[in-house]
Order: C-alpha cells, then sequence, then structure tokens
C-alpha cells in the first residue's frame, strides 16, 4: 500500500467512525486491567466467605395419591359415604389447603419437639444439630415466652445422666441472680425437668454415636416456626391436573430433619382425616341406637297385641287367601307405612333443628329426597368442622363466623325443604289410604278378624324389617370407627435430593466471577457517562461533521519542536502524515495559508503550528509561521528563536514604508526553509489591525514570497480576533486536545462549519494517548 492508498484509508475511515469498534472497546478494558483484578480478587474473596457462612439446603420431597372417597361399599354393595358434592379438581384442593395449613404445620413440628435448637458450642459457622447428630432427645412438655430468652448449655455426664446450666438475656444484674438460682444442675435421662420457662424431659438417644459432650440448646417460638415453614420452605401442588397425586416439598438445611418433617406431616394428616371421618360415624351410631331403642318399644307393643288378639279369638294358625285385592291393600299399606315413617324421620328432624341444638348433627337415614339428604350431609360435616375448630380459635374467628353463617343459611334450607318434603308425603299418605279404602270396601267378604289379624302382622312385619334394617347400618357405622382406612396412599416417602444444594458453590463462585468484571465495566461505562472531556475521536464524530485531518500522539519528550533526523519517530510521522492529508484535502486548489485555532488555551496550537511548520519545510517548500495571539505569544518560543526588534504590531502600526517584511523575517535554525514572524512590541487591536489595508498587503506579501503560510491565533472560543484572520486563510486547522476539550467545546466547532465561519475547516485530535 503506498502513502497515499493509506492516508485515503485513514480518510474513509472518518466516515465510519460511529460504527462499533471492539477494538477500542477491549483496548478500553485492558487499559484498566488493574481494575479488573482488584474487583475479580474482592468478590471471589466475598464468594469463597460468604460459603463459609451460608448453611446449605436440600430439596425434600414425598408423593401422595388421593383416593376416591365414594369407594368405601358395604357388602350389599351400598355407599356407606354419600356421594361428594364437589369435583376432583375442587376436593385435590381441598386437600392441598389443608396439607398447607399453620395448624396442621404447628402438630408437626410439636410431635417432634423442634422448638429446641441445638448447636455445638463455638462452631463455626453456627449449624444446628439434629437426630443422629444428637446423643439425646429433648421432649417439651410446656414452653413460656420466657424460654426463647433463655439458652441452656447441656453437658453429657455419662450414659445417665447430664448436668444443665442457663444463660438469660436481659440486664447483667438480672441474669447473675438467675443464674445463681438456676446454675449448673445434674439430672439422669428421663427426669422430668420444671423451669421457670418450661417443662420439659431429656432421654438418651441409643442411634447417637457422636463424642462431643456439650451442646447449647436455644428455645424457638413454634407457632412463628409454623407460619415460616409454611409460607417459606413448603411447597404442596399437583404434578399433574388430570390427576390425584400431589408433591410434597420442603426446603431444608438438615436433609434429615426434612424427611422427618415430611413423613410426619402425612402421618398427622392421615390422622386428622381419619378422626374426621370417625366423628360422622360416631354422631350415626348415636342416631341409630335412638330409633332402635323407639322401635324396639314399637315391636314389643305389636307383638303383645299379637298373643292378645289370638288369645282372645282363640287363633292358633291363620291363613289368609291372598287375592289380589289383599296384595293390593298390603301393598298400599306398605307404602303408607313408609311414608308414615318417613314423615316422623322429617318431624324428628325438625324438632331437632327448632329446639336450637347447634352443637347435634343431624340423620338422613330413610330420608327420600336426594336434595335433602345433601343439604343434611353438608350441615353435619360443617358441625364436625366447628367442633374442631372449636378447640384451637376463638369463636370470633372469621372461619368460625363464616361456619356459622353457612349452618344458619343450611338450616333455613333444610327447613324449608323439610316442609315441602312433608307436605309432598301427607298428600301422599292421603293418596294411599284413599286408595287402601277402596280395597278394604272389596273385602267386606272377609272376616273382619282375619282383617284385624293381618294389619297387627302386617304392622309386626314392618316394624321387625325396620328393625334389622337399623342393626345392619349399626354394624357397618360401627366398622367405620373401629377401622382406619386413609382418603391417601403413599406413593413416595420423604426422600433429599442432594442434587438440589442450595447456594451451588459453582452457581456462586460463576455470580462472584460475573460480577467482578461487570462492576468494573460499569464503572468504566459510568466514568465514560459522567466525562464532559473528548476521549476519543468517536466523540469528536458524534459532534461535529469536520473532518479529522490527523492525530498526534502524546509528546513524551519534553520538546516544542521536533528535531531534524528524527522523521522516523512518531510524533514526526503523524505531522508527515498531516502534511499529506493537506495536499489531499483540497486537490483542485493549492492550500498556501493556514490558520491554526482552538477553542480554549493550551489545546496545542503553537505545538502544532511550529511542528507543521517544520514539517512543510522539512520537503523543500519555503514557510513562514505568523504569531498572532495577541494574548500568549508563545510561538518564537517554541521555535526556539530569540525575539526580534519587529514585529507585526510594529509593520502595521508605522506603516508599509516604514518597516520592511525582510526586517520581520527570524529565520529558524536547523531549516533554511523554515521562517517565523513575531507579534512585535507594540500593542494591537485585533479587529481593527487585522482587518486594515497594511494587513492585507502583508498577507499578499507573504503569499508571493512563501509557498505555505501558517498562521498561529488565538482560541475562537474567547477571542473574535481569529475571525478577523480567516479572510486571508485557505483552511482553518481546529486542534482538539485529548482529556482537555470539553465535549460542549466541540459544538463552537460545529458552529463554525454550518454558519460558514472559515474556510475548509479541519481538526486535528492533539495528545492521543498510547497512539499507535
Amino acid at each position: 500500500m503506498t502513502e497515499k492508498e493509506y492516508f485515503d484509508s485513514r480518510l474513509s475511515s472518518n466516515d465510519n467512525e460511529e460504527n462499533f469498534d471492539l477494538k477500542a472497546l477491549l483496548g478500553k478494558y485492558l487499559k484498566s486491567w488493574k481494575l479488573f483484578l482488584v474487583f475479580l480478587v474482592i468478590f471471589i474473596g466475598l464468594a469463597a466467605l460468604a460459603l463459609l457462612f451460608i448453611n446449605s439446603s436440600y430439596e425434600v420431597s414425598s408423593k401422595i395419591l388421593l383416593k376416591n372417597e365414594t369407594s368405601n361399599i358395604d357388602a350389599s354393595g351400598n355407599n356407606l359415604v354419600s356421594n361428594n358434592p364437589f369435583s376432583n379438581s375442587e376436593r385435590v384442593n381441598n386437600e392441598i389447603e389443608v396439607l398447607t395449613s399453620v395448624q396442621l404445620m404447628r402438630s408437626v413440628l410439636d410431635s417432634l419437639s423442634l422448638q429446641c435448637k441445638f448447636i455445638a458450642p463455638g462452631s463455626f459457622p453456627e449449624t444446628e444439630l439434629y437426630g443422629s447428630e444428637l446423643p439425646f432427645k429433648v421432649i417439651v412438655d410446656t414452653i413460656y415466652p420466657s424460654a426463647y430468652d433463655t439458652a441452656i448449655k447441656i453437658k453429657v455426664e455419662g450414659k445417665d445422666s447430664f448436668s444443665i446450666s442457663e444463660e438469660f438475656e436481659g440486664s447483667s444484674s438480672e441474669a447473675g441472680s438467675m443464674s445463681s438460682a438456676y446454675g449448673y444442675n445434674r439430672y439422669n435421662y428421663g427426669y422430668k425437668i420444671e423451669k421457670p420457662y418450661g417443662t420439659f424431659q431429656i432421654v438418651s438417644n441409643e442411634k447417637s454415636s457422636v463424642k462431643e459432650t456439650e451442646f447449647l440448646v436455644e428455645f424457638r417460638d413454634i407457632d412463628e416456626m409454623a407460619h415460616d415453614y409454611v409460607k417459606k420452605a413448603l411447597s404442596v401442588y399437583v404434578i399433574n391436573k388430570d390427576a390425584s397425586v400431589i408433591n410434597i416439598l420442603l426446603e431444608e438445611q438438615n436433609p434429615e430433619k426434612g424427611e422427618d418433617i415430611i413423613n410426619t406431616l402425612v402421618e398427622i394428616y392421615g390422622i386428622k382425616a381419619y378422626q374426621k371421618k370417625n366423628a360422622i360415624a360416631l354422631n350415626n351410631v348415636k342416631f341409630i341406637d335412638e330409633r332402635l331403642n323407639a322401635l324396639s318399644v314399637e315391636l314389643s307393643e305389636v307383638e303383645k297385641n299379637v298373643a292378645q288378639f289370638k288369645t282372645e279369638n282363640e287363633l292358633a294358625n291363620v291363613e289368609f287367601d291372598a287375592n289380589s285385592f289383599s296384595e293390593q291393600e298390603i301393598d298400599y299399606s306398605r307404602k303408607l307405612t313408609e311414608a308414615e315413617i318417613e314423615l316422623k324421620v322429617l318431624s324428628a328432624i325438625d324438632r331437632n333443628l327448632r329446639k336450637g341444638d347447634n352443637g347435634s348433627t343431624l340423620n338422613s337415614l330413610s330420608v327420600s329426597s336426594p336434595n335433602l339428604i345433601y343439604l343434611i350431609d353438608n350441615y353435619n360435616r360443617l358441625q364436625i368442622e366447628r367442633k374442631s375448630l372449636q378447640r384451637t380459635v376463638p369463636e370470633n374467628n372469621p372461619r368460625m363466623i363464616d361456619i356459622r353463617d353457612q349452618l344458619e343459611q343450611l338450616k333455613g334450607n333444610i327447613l324449608g325443604s323439610l316442609s315441602t318434603s312433608r307436605q309432598s308425603l301427607r298428600s301422599t299418605i292421603g293418596s294411599i289410604r284413599s286408595r287402601s279404602n277402596q280395597f278394604a270396601a272389596k273385602k267386606q267378604r272377609i272376616p273382619s278378624m282375619q282383617r284385624q289379624l293381618l294389619e297387627i302382622s302386617r304392622e309386626q312385619g314392618i316394624k321387625e324389617n325396620l328393625f334389622l334394617y337399623l342393626l345392619q347400618k349399626r354394624e357397618e357405622a360401627a366398622l367405620m370407627v373401629g377401622v382406619r382406612q386413609d382418603n391417601f396412599d403413599v406413593i413416595d416417602k420423604a426422600i433429599t435430593d442432594f442434587e438440589s444444594k442450595a447456594p451451588s458453590k459453582k452457581l456462586f463462585m460463576l455470580i462472584s466471577l460475573l460480577l467482578g468484571l461487570a462492576v468494573p465495566v460499569g464503572i468504566i461505562h459510568l466514568k465514560d457517562g459522567l466525562n464532559t472531556k473528548v476521549t476519543g475521536k468517536k466523540d469528536i464524530v458524534k459532534r461535529t461533521k469536520v473532518h479529522i485531518i490527523g492525530e498526534i500522539g502524546h509528546n513524551s519528550t519534553g520538546k516544542n519542536i521536533i528535531d531534524k533526523g528524527e522523521e522516523s519517530r512518531g510524533l514526526a510521522q503523524d505531522f508527515r502524515m498531516m502534511r499529506m492529508n493537506l495536499g489531499f484535502h483540497l486537490p483542485k486548489k493549492k492550500m498556501q495559508t493556514l490558520l491554526v485555532s482552538s477553542v480554549q488555551k493550551g489545546e496545542g496550537k503553537t505545538f502544532f503550528s511550529s511542528n507543521i511548520g517544520v514539517a512543510l519545510a522539512s520537503s523543500s517548500s519555503k514557510v513562514v509561521i505568523l504569531e498572532l495571539d495577541k494574548h500568549n505569544p508563545e510561538l518564537l518560543g517554541a521555535l526556539g528563536v530569540s525575539k526580534p526588534e519587529y514585529g507585526i504590531s510594529n509593520y502595521l502600526a508605522a506603516g508599509t514604508n516604514a518597516i520592511n517584511i525582510s526586517d520581520l523575517l527570524v529565520p529558524v535554525s536547523g531549516n533554511a526553509n523554515l521562517f517565523a514572524i513575531g507579534l512585535g512590541s507594540e500593542k494591537v487591536d485585533g479587529l481593527e489591525s487585522f482587518n486594515s489595508v497594511q494587513m492585507a498587503q502583508l498577507m499578499e506579501q507573504l503569499r508571493n514570497d512563501f509557498d505555505y503560510i501558517v498562521i498561529d491565533s488565538a482560541p475562537i472560543g474567547t477571542m473574535a480576533d481569529t475571525l478577523a484572520l480567516s479572510k486571508f486563510s485557505d483552511s482553518c486547522v481546529f486542534i482538539v486536545r485529548e482529556n482537555y476539550t470539553g465535549l460542549e467545546d466541540l459544538a463552537v466547532i460545529e458552529d463554525a462549519r454550518v454558519n460558514k465561519k472559515f474556510k475548509n475547516p479541519m481538526v486535528v485530535f492533539n495528545d492521543v494517548a498510547n497512539k499507535k
């Protein structure tokens, strides 16, 4: 690639500067490698330290299958339990709510005596001990709130005894007094220990093989623990919406403890469900016993009437002629009796409801109305649930209030249904009697004796059948009381998934590694976002459309001008490239006069002017550099020449005839083609002097005598002098210094381009760090 082709590629790259530069971004990150290293060490160290303090937790799970409640059928093929009015999905959701109840979890924690937390003294980090990790078990009888501020230390003294010392939270005087009263005490295993904060027993754990002899015990609020387990650790859900399989999941730090909690949860859940069904069966047995006693009395009276009737009428064996009329009469009589019995049962239910005994259940036997049976079953279920809740919750509990409201509503519905059913039965009884009377009138030929005996025997048979039926139902209900039949099957007992260990060490370290990389990246970009200085060429491209003709690297030599013979070095190559760029920028017109300016002081105007002059003069071109920054004239000092007697200000003040241009020229040592003209000793009004005829004549004469004219002018951000010089220039070069020029200063350059204040504006990016 030739030098011109290389220069063309550099020019075209300015148009694509806004594209994402991965190389520049990586370079920015590599430049801050120490920052990345520091944060990686910090975050990885914090992660390693956190893993020492954070206790790992595991997922413990179990599966149960809910059975269909309508599957309980007796030997005769009848359902012992009425059909469940709820759908399968509703029932599964109800059971999930029961399994996730705080009250059930409290029963589990109380059963396992988890009010006590055991810790090995001096362990770091603090780890809870459980089960086989302890040489003893604590069976809690009663715990008072003061126990939550108490920590006891248990020391194993031998196979049969141990000692206890207490530590109480509070003031030192209180702690000292209580410690003196309840200091070290020695007990035997199994002894009932009574303390002001509670009553408990400590028994030996034969399954333990630990060698530690001292353990710290802390008491915890079991109600708060149950609430935390249900809300934070326990998860119960349906695996498949089309199945009745429930998965129970618990997050626990100790796998053995987690398995015990889930297994006990399932066990107590089954016990409570059995107790609920048992209560219903006991109520049924009680009601049947009452009906059997009443029927027994009635049946005895009927049998006495039969015996008395036969004795009075001397009847030992009477055969009835079973004709069609008798069969019809018997059928209607049977229906009449069944209707009357059902009417009595409905009347008994009505009386029970109107007595106001809100704690008793109702019997739905002998009731034919499906709607009434459904209402009575719901009423009984709510009564049982109410009794169960009364043991644990107050009457003003929202659930108790809701149950009472439902009971009152069901009571009204049952009474309404009873009224309708009784009215319907009375109508049916009237119809049956009417039909029975019709057949009775047709049987006038049958002796009244036979008819009377038949009626008595018929009543006896009906009552005997009803008595046998109730006896059968009583035995079936008694069997339900004595036999436990769970409404679920355990598919999988509690098992720990050790792969689910949390937090994962690999994931924890990966997150710390990502944070160690992300934080420095964020700091770097935040710093860029808060930066108000130009940090790269991309900032110039984004804020102005003025072409960048080149970059100047950082001057680490401390010299103001490049010495001859240093052309091969970086700075010399930068100015050599810009010399080429100036020729290619306006190829159709020779660029003779170059106006050098900047937005503010200190951006390197004089450094650029002197060195671009050296670069132009090195190509055998005759170059003159004008020092026209009246507020900060530093050009001659930068070129290393002494201040002459006359300068431009003297020339403009005296007129063109008094001082010759040759009197103004100062040769620069080391380069025969390079000259400089100083500002002079006279005061100059830039706007007036630079717009004068003498200035125009001076510039015209310099154009004729030199190949290039470089004007080192004042900053355009604060001075208006440079605007007056723009008419003498072919191009204006604005110096932008890295990490010095403000981003807002670029708007001044863009404004100069848009409003065409200068001819052919260009930008030179100065003091670029790490330029290659």
